[in-house]
């Protein structure tokens, strides 16, 4: 069998479709993009592995002889086997599934996750993030787990004191505030028990991301209830942590004991 009929085998076997046109096999990962192979050696064998834009389609069906020069291709990468083709189109399939995730989540094009506006956040693994509730942030983090694209959801809640302590903490400092010094803060409230550690929630993990889209509505529904019922520890904060004011707020001499060079009242910072 020559490398394209191994792998049209090889790619049926996993239910991805396949078709052979001239010298190239294509394989369509979703509604505009397709994988191109095109056999630079038969015997070795080689191929170089190039990703286009797919021809459009009639009625559901790919348009007979469509002239497949006027798509751009550009290289991506070669293989030297059939298994190593296969991964690359199921890595390709992954990349394209949250590729389409992302930008679902962000653009919301159906307007479908209420007051939740998501943005991307930099690093690994991709994560988008919602501020959500009055007091708390919704993070989806996608990744690629044993070769299938997953998501996971997570709803953080914050203590509702923890602002109002950061902007008096903060009220007069010139200047931009770096993370650092906010997370410092951050420890020093929590280290004198001021205020209660973040609450998280689990919204379940997703490898349909169809399923995901689906339940998105009702979470961005009940953000605001689950972030009630994570906060709703006012009266545990004594039994937690001990006496820390009359009515619970972060008196003047608590306050005077913080500074922004690193140090609370006893030389020390949580790190």
């Amino acid at each position: 069998m020559s490398f394209y009929e191994d792998l049209a085998a090889a790619l049926d076997a996993e239910g991805i479709e396949s078709r052979v046109n001239d010298d190239t096999l294509f394989v369509p990962i979703s509604s505009g993009v397709e994988i191109q192979f095109d056999v630079t050696n038969e015997l070795l064998p080689a191929a170089n592995i190039y990703i286009a834009a797919a021809p459009e389609s009639c009625a559901g069906e790919m348009i007979p002889d469509a002239d497949e020069e006027e798509f751009e291709a550009v290289l991506v990468s070669a293989v030297f086997s059939v298994d190593a083709a296969v991964d690359a189109v199921l890595d390709h399939m992954a990349t394209d599934a949250i590729v389409d995730l992302v930008d679902e989540l962000v653009t919301d094009p159906d307007g479908r996750f209420g007051d939740l506006q998501f943005t991307a956040i930099e690093g690994e693994p991709i994560t988008v993030r919602s501020l959500a509730a009055e007091n708390s942030e919704l993070d989806i983090v996608i990744d690629i787990v044993d070769g299938e694209p997953t998501a996971t959801v997570t709803l953080t809640a914050f203590d509702p004191d923890l602002e109002a302590l950061l902007d008096d903490q903060l009220n007069g400092v010139d200047g931009p505030v770096d993370d650092e010094v906010i997370e410092e803060l951050i420890g020093c409230f929590l280290d004198e028990g001021l205020i209660l550690p973040e609450q998280t929630m689990g919204l379940g993990t997703y490898t349909d991301f169809s399923r995901l889209l689906t339940v998105m509505p009702f979470i961005a529904e009940h953000v605001a209830e689950w972030e009630e019922d994570l906060t709703n520890t006012a009266d545990d904060y004594d039994a937690l942590f001990g006496d820390i004011g009359d009515d619970g707020d972060m008196v003047e001499d608590d306050l005077e004991a913080f500074d922004l060079d690193g140090n609370d009242g006893d030389g020390s910072l949580p790190r």
